[in-house]
């Protein structure tokens, strides 16, 4: 009888300790699919992606580029844009304090927390549509420049056409979902380009990490920010309908990009997605050493000089990024009045360096002369005139516009990474 309750006691605990362990292996599975399923967000592939050259506006690489997309608040780039004109053009100031209204309060989405009725600085609007991509100061400052949303849609649409943008179309200053709201990643990146040269005093706002708000701190939802590739803007952006996306940009070795995505499926998908196309960008550049300060660019001819000729140097050196593709085809131009009349000063500036690929061309670079060169006297200069009758290859005495272009080797490039 006691073998009877022995084996009876024993079988229930046996099912128990076996329960127990089914369980644990439940929780363990459950637990490693959903790290599964974590991954495969964070490594989803966006709808829509692009590179932009921001020197050149060439693009580098693209996917889906052209095709009509939700672009959330990414929107809030031509919002801020409209912020930076006015002022620039004195229509708006830093420290000028906008009032919330009840509209402005009640916004959907993101926000700041603004109370209506409360007055905030224009900087502090610009910081909250940046860092907390407040849709309550996008209104507050649509409604400061045009009264309404509608009207300072208008104007945002008008500067579109300004920009040339052919597949854009804004209803509002927010991103919120309106199926007549949309854009292109190609125009986003049109737009953060114009962004980015015509406001260089205003752009670094889009590196501030936090801002605080009616004693809330939110931090910035680019999460890229300062990290290797020196990314220092722009926007994030999400709805249901579009996605997870960002634009972002950074300057590596002189030469930035910009690069968006949309689409994803987590905020860290378009993070990692936006960061490596980035860095494949940036490999698709080489450095160029151009000129340097302590070597000739060339040398021209001189008129009436103790010398005939004279070598020519820049003030600095001078790289150049470019893209791979280009490598072969980089050529620097030198325009110089030559001959050049003695006598000649040491430092005496004759002439500018270019260079060019593709349709791109550099600024001017100046050229001087760093060895000074005498003038013939009465004897030396009727001999040169003498040459110069019987020689018909001399030139003949009289300035004129001379232009040499130089082609590079492949001998002074180097990776930009």
């Amino acid at each position: 009888m006691r073998n009877k309750y022995t084996v009876i006691i024993f079988t229930i605990i046996l099912s128990l300790i076996c329960n127990v362990y089914d369980c644990y292996a439940a929780k363990i599975k459950n637990k490693t699919k959903k790290k599964n399923t974590k991954s495969e967000l964070i490594i989803s592939v966006p709808k829509q992606s692009i590179v932009m050259d921001f020197d050149t506006g060439e693009v580098v690489s693209e996917l889906n580029a052209h095709e009509l997309c939700t672009p959330s608040s990414m929107t809030k780039i031509m919002t801020l844009y409209l912020v930076f004109e006015a002022l620039v053009e004195g229509k708006l100031h830093l420290d000028e304090e906008l009032p919330v209204s009840e509209n402005a309060k009640n916004q959907e989405g993101s926000r700041s927390f603004f109370e209506a009725g409360s007055l905030v600085s224009v900087k502090n609007l610009i910081l909250s549509m940046i860092v907390h991509s407040g849709n309550d100061a996008c209104v507050v400052i649509a409604e400061k420049l045009a009264g309404d949303e509608e009207a300072f849609a208008a104007l945002m649409n008008e500067k579109a056409e300004q920009f040339g943008l052919k597949n854009t179309h804004f209803t509002n200053s927010t991103g919120l979902p309106n199926e007549k709201h949309y854009s292109t990643m190609y125009d986003l990146a049109i737009i953060s380009r114009h962004i980015i040269a015509d406001f260089p005093e205003y752009y670094r706002y889009f590196a501030e990490k936090t801002f605080t708000a009616n004693g809330i701190t939110q931090n910035n939802r680019n999460t890229l920010l300062g990290n290797s590739l020196n990314i220092d803007g722009l926007k994030t952006g999400h709805t249901k309908a579009g996605g997870f996306g960002i634009v972002i940009s950074g300057k590596k070795n002189g030469k930035r990009l910009i690069a968006i995505v949309n689409g994803c499926k987590s905020e860290k998908a378009r993070a990692i997605e936006a960061n490596k196309i980035l860095a494949l960008g940036f490999n698709e550049y080489i450095n160029v050493k151009v000129a340097s300060k302590d070597y000739p660019v060339t040398t021209a001819n001189v008129q009436f000089g103790k010398r005939d000729k004279v070598n020519l140097y820049t003030n600095e050196n001078i790289s150049a990024v470019i893209p791979k593709k280009y490598r072969k085809s980089l050529v620097i131009s030198v325009n110089v009045n030559e001959p050049i009349p003695a006598p000649i000063l040491h430092g005496t500036k004759v002439g500018t360096l270019t260079y060019k690929y593709g349709n791109y061309s550099s600024k001017e670079f100046e050229l001087f002369v760093h060895e000074p060169v005498a003038k013939m006297n009465t004897v030396e200069r009727f001999s040169y005139n003498i040459k110069a009758w019987f020689n018909k290859n001399t030139t003949t005495p009289g300035l004129s516009s001379e232009k040499n272009e130089i082609h590079t080797t492949t001998d002074a490039e180097e990776n930009i990474n």
